[in-house]
């Protein structure tokens, strides 16, 4: 049965959201701190509402009928913290709402978010016993554990890895994972995750950073939430993270995330987000085994795109060749044609994008790459295709030698040269300590004779 209702003071009478027709009415409403909404159910069946993000309803566990509301109760909770509280229907996520309470004036403002820049450094994982790989879906003691140890990227990449062959979706486990990761790392589980699991680690994390923070400065606190990345590399990475877990926490409206990405002080970053919103639409919006539905994907390849203004269009083609391959079958060529049919200034990042789907398609075949990248009939675009294939390739330290293989393997000059020009760059900003590393931004191209004269400081 759901909770009881929730005491109010006397004489105060509690606002009302009646459920109907697959909707919440009204689906915005604002109240003072300490006012209390109550949910009817006119529906014909029953309802559950729940804080996102779904399905763990941890930003604000109060915020949770804990079990169905039926046809005709009703379910009353009293809102005591200040912020935007958006809401789901857990029996159907694409039901949404949202809760303004604004601040009692007795109330202490938010303490101002204050970061770290330091990058941890983690062990290199060996074999994993079948009873680690298990208990890592079931011992928040154990995962914390390998969290610390081996960082998030890794464990995530391990739980996507293991979920088959224990039966399970690795999904709710990699948010509980993005959780204990903000506890562990603060602001840098957005960069330090991956993108497994339909990216549960990134809404985790922002699952507990709007905990622990609430949302009534959250306008802030996205805008400082990534600025003391250690470079431009890690400084993306977090601020992608973060524009996937705003995505889940605004039920998948796109253009909500996107106002919201628009409050980050810089056009870098705001790119950085956009681009995580993007992903998030579509590797996460059609996760519908997960409970996460996106309005905004279709059956055109350049959808939703074509709706956008051009602020946005880079960012969103450099994730549309995903989509582009879900509706052509993993076809690269007719991937490349729709690429072609994007506006011109938005080539570059369609090709880039559709490089970085080839690399995931043909991981250690880089000949294969290279072959998918010649469906691109433009010189200009097939460039572009191959840099992003060679970047997919070399995102950690353990990527260097596939994307070194990669440039050698190119025959013409200007795509061997914009290989390697890609790369090292590349290489500066994974190796933090050169001196600790095989190969390091500046002497990468030592290891290859066919790296393009001064490329790399010590070719002579």
């Amino acid at each position: 049965m759901p909770a009881p209702l929730s005491d109010r003071p006397a004489g105060q009478t509690a606002l009302t959201v009646t459920f109907r027709d697959g909707e919440f009415d009204p689906k915005r409403i604002e109240i003072e701190a300490g006012r209390a909404v109550r949910f009817v159910n006119e529906s014909e069946g029953p309802v559950w509402p729940a804080s996102n993000i779904h399905p763990t309803h941890q930003i604000y566990t109060e915020f949770d009928s804990k079990a169905p509301v039926p046809p005709g109760g009703t379910w009353e909770l009293a809102f005591e913290r200040a912020g935007f509280w958006r809401y789901h229907n857990h029996l159907d996520p694409s039901h949404s709402g949202l809760v303004v309470v604004t601040r009692d004036e007795g109330q202490a403002a938010v303490v101002p978010l204050v970061l770290g820049s330091d990058v941890p450094t983690f062990e290199t994982l060996g074999a994993v016993s079948p009873g680690d790989a298990i208990d890592l879906f079931r011992d928040d003691t154990l995962l914390g554990r390998y969290l610390e140890v081996y960082g998030p990227a890794v464990v995530v990449s391990l739980l996507s890895e293991y979920q088959s062959r224990i039966s399970t979706d690795c999904h709710q486990r990699a948010h509980e994972a993005g959780r204990i990761a903000y506890d562990l790392f603060g602001a840098l589980a957005f960069s330090l995750a991956g993108h497994e699991c339909h990216a549960g680690a990134y809404h985790g994390a922002t699952e507990a950073l709007f905990r622990d923070r609430g949302t009534a400065n959250l306008h802030a606190d996205v805008g400082v939430l990534c600025g003391s990345s250690p470079n431009s590399f890690f400084r993306h990475q977090c601020v992608h993270g973060v524009g996937h877990g705003l995505m889940a926490w605004t039920s998948y409206e796109l253009l909500d995330t996107l106002e919201l990405c628009d409050r980050l002080e810089d056009r870098t970053n705001q790119r950085s987000c956009y681009s995580g919103a993007f992903m998030e639409n579509i590797v996460g919006g059609l996760a519908g085994t997960m409970g996460h539905y996106t309005e905004f994907v279709s059956d055109d390849p350049h959808f939703p795109c074509n709706i956008l203004g051009e602020t946005y269009l880079p960012s969103c083609y450099f994730y549309q060749s995903t989509r582009m391959v879900q509706l052509f079958g993993g076809d690269f060529a007719k991937v490349a044609a729709a690429c072609a049919e994007a506006p011109r200034g938005s080539h570059y990042v369609c090709f880039q994008s559709m490089g970085r789907d080839v690399g995931g398609a043909t991981r250690g075949n880089p000949a294969r790459a290279i072959e998918l990248c010649s469906n691109a009939q433009e010189s200009t675009n097939r460039l572009d295709c191959l840099s992003g294939a060679v970047q997919d390739s070399f995102w950690d330290a353990g990527g260097a030698d596939d994307a070194l293989e990669f440039c050698a393997l190119l025959e013409q000059d200007k795509a061997k040269t914009r290989c390697y020009a890609t790369i090292i760059p590349r290489a500066h900003q994974i190796y933090q300590d050169p001196a600790d590393t095989a190969y390091d931004g500046s002497s990468l191209c030592r290891h290859s004779e066919t790296c393009p004269r001064g490329l790399g400081s010590d070719r002579s």
